[in-house]
């Protein structure tokens, strides 16, 4: 009688042995059908999207006054008198305070009393009256019968000498006046016929050069006095001023700021790789770290036209200055604020955009590998802006294109290749929106 656990034995190694050839059918089969549908180079795919994007330069700067006025004192003196207060808002030429100036004002006032004098001798020379020419005659009439008085006296007192009734101490008291009275007679004479006649070109210089001199120390009088007395260059508001009249100013010290806190401007530096994507008029976005949350709009006003070198002993940095006007009517922004700017050198708008992993170089082209009905083709584009983590292209693709990332050395055109299962994307905000 047959063993029926004998027949079940048997039947399982067969069992076995056709499992695994159908499972090793069925992986064969499997691989013959993937490389049918997926022959090639496995690679990653992004499709050539459309986007809001612009270009922008970024910098960071502080907030400062555009215009202001910072009163420094030259040296140690006492302040006098004060007419404004913190706050106060002036008006060009306004009288603020006045610092001791005793010694400046003396040295004005002698130096009019001078001019006061060149002056009527200029006029007496160049330009005689009726009554300079009176007094002129005057003077040369009356220096001449002086002169010829003493020449009488002195040889009347020669004969007394030679006759031994006077001394010789009194001849010689006789000489030195004769000599005197000559000198004074000359210069009448000389004067008289200028007036008469006219300066010589010799004496309408010498008059002009004491005039000049007397005009210019008036006016270094002036500047020094000025110094002291101080007046607003420009309209605004006083904003610091904590010092009372008869306080010590010290040299050096900064008393007085006026500016006008409703115009504020930026100064900042920008690489020369961005500079020349900057330009006047064009808009900046400003944002405070000490107003968090909070924008401000702002327009780049200027644009130096000579940069500026930084070295140090292991760096060098080139940059080009940049100012910025700022547009705050709240009046939340002040001077001194730490602030970062985002100036937007191209506006915003639809672009065909791609990232820079799809794209490289070669032969002088830019270029980029596009995924074509299972095979690579090499395609050459023109770019535009440039973003952070994409770029414009403006020629060479079209939306919905499908663009190989980062494609391997060796590549060639036409060779079959296969999308990686899960495709990758264009980044969805490269902060240029």
């Amino acid at each position: 009688m047959p063993n029926p656990n004998l027949e079940t034995t048997r039947k399982k190694p067969a069992f076995k042995i056709t499992l695994i050839i159908i499972v090793v059918a069925m992986l064969i089969g499997l691989n013959l059908w993937r490389n049918h549908n997926y022959s090639g180079l496995l690679v990653k795919t992004v499709k050539v999207e459309e986007k809001s994007m612009g270009e922008k330069v970024y910098a960071s700067g502080s907030i400062e006054l555009q215009d202001k006025q910072e009163v420094i004192a030259r040296d140690n003196r006492v302040l006098q008198q004060l007419y404004v207060k913190s706050g106060d808002r002036v008006k060009a030429g306004q009288l603020l305070a006045v610092l001791e100036c005793i010694y400046e004002e003396k040295a004005l006032t002698d130096a009019g009393v001078s001019l006061a004098m060149e002056e009527a001798e200029y006029n007496r020379v160049i330009n005689p009256s009726a009554e300079d020419l009176a007094i002129g005659k005057a003077e040369f009439e009356q220096s001449k019968i002086n002169y010829n008085n003493s020449q009488i006296s002195l040889q009347r007192k020669e004969a007394l000498y030679a006759a031994g009734a006077i001394s010789t101490q009194e001849l010689e008291v006789s000489r030195q006046d004769l000599q005197i009275q000559e000198t004074a007679f000359l210069k009448a004479q000389k004067q008289y016929d200028i007036l008469c006649n006219g300066p010589r070109e010799t004496d309408r210089k010498a008059v002009e050069a004491k005039l000049a001199r007397a005009q210019a120390a008036v006016q270094t009088a002036e500047e020094e006095l000025a110094r002291y007395i101080i007046k607003a260059d420009i309209d605004g508001v006083v904003l610091n001023l904590e010092n009372r009249i008869g306080d010590m100013i010290r040299a050096g010290e900064k008393f007085i700021i006026i500016g006008q806190p409703e115009i504020l401007h930026i100064r900042v530096g920008i690489s020369e790789g961005d500079a020349t994507r900057v330009k006047p008029g064009q808009k900046v976005v400003i944002e405070a770290a000490a107003l968090p949350g909070k924008k401000f709009s702002g327009k780049v006003i200027e644009v130096a036209g000579l940069a500026r070198v930084k070295e140090s002993t292991s760096t060098r940095q080139v940059e080009v200055p940049v100012r910025v006007s700022v547009e705050d009517k709240s009046g939340l922004l002040k001077p001194g604020y730490s602030v970062d700017l985002e100036i937007i050198s191209v506006a915003a708008k639809k672009r065909l955009v791609i990232p820079y992993e799809a794209l490289h170089e070669g032969k002088g082209t830019k270029q980029v590998w596009v995924y074509d009905d299972g095979k690579a083709r090499l395609q050459i584009v023109t770019t535009g802006v440039e973003g952070e983590l994409s770029l414009e292209v403006t020629k060479g693709l079209e939306k919905g294109d499908l663009l190989i990332l980062d494609p391997l050395a060796g590549l060639k055109d036409g060779q079959k290749v296969r999308k990686a299962t899960i495709p990758a994307t264009t980044p969805k905000d490269d902060n240029h929106d």
